[in-house]
């Protein structure tokens, strides 16, 4: 989804520069916030030029998206909300203009989810959000959030009676038949797994997550993913016993 290009356009290939050396200074899971900006306002400049537009609006929806998960504290709740509301109404102009881009479907999906957290997931859901999350997944064909949509949100009569725990499974399999490598379609797939009792199986997921190792291209993600994988693995354990 986020492959490297070429661009004429100086300020989209800086952006780029940027992007692939995200990593760059990292401590663990948390990114250098200057690396980030630098990024972020890189790819703001090049969407002042029409030819390098989308491309660029692709990239500043996955660096508002990494800036909020791998750069900001999980408890610094406005800053999150700030950015993510930013992030929202950005991700709403573009796919309004490129709606047939599924990159920016998803991750416009994948933003409005975060922000939905920051602002209350129970008043996102009434005011439809947990609904536009799911239609803009299933339009990009985003099967990983899709079924992660299913296997969180609650079903609760006439407000949200949509989500379905074997949509979840089908949905994941899905994924993860698609991308074998993304260290976050096993930890969701793992995850429901265990809810589901089959703890073999869970087991299994987490155990081939980790002898994956770190993907070059995903460092400070796969660090975060790989983290949460020891933890699940440590749960599937304990409800062996």
């Amino acid at each position: 989804m986020l492959g490297s290009l070429s661009f004429a356009n100086k300020d989209l290939d800086e952006g780029e520069y940027w992007f692939k050396n995200r990593a760059r200074n990292s401590k663990n899971d948390h990114a250098d916030s200057l690396i980030v900006e630098k990024m972020i306002h890189a790819y703001k400049r090049a969407l002042q030029d029409s030819t390098a537009e989308e491309k660029a609006a692709e990239r500043l929806l996955y660096a508002y998206y990494f800036k909020g998960c791998y750069v900001i504290d999980y408890q610094n709740h406005d800053a999150r909300l700030q950015l993510f509301a930013i992030s929202k109404d950005f991700g709403e102009k573009m796919h309004a203009k490129y709606p047939k881009n599924h990159t920016i479907s998803s991750l416009y999906a994948q933003n409005l989810s975060l922000w939905s957290q920051e602002y209350g997931a129970l008043q996102a859901v009434k005011e439809g959000i947990a609904k536009k999350i799911r239609d803009l997944s299933t339009e990009a064909e985003n099967w990983q959030f899709l079924g992660r949509a299913h296997q969180l949100l609650p079903y609760i009569p006439i407000i949200l009676n949509w989500p379905d725990k074997d949509l979840a499974d089908k949905y994941l399999t899905r994924a993860h038949k698609q991308d074998p490598a993304d260290l976050n379609t096993i930890l969701f797939l793992a995850e429901l797994r265990l809810d589901q009792n089959r703890y073999k199986e869970a087991l299994k997921l987490v155990e081939d997550g980790l002898n994956r190792g770190i993907r070059n291209t995903y460092t400070v993600e796969d660090k975060r993913s790989r983290w949460k994988l020891k933890d699940l693995k440590e749960k599937i354990k304990k409800a062996m016993k």
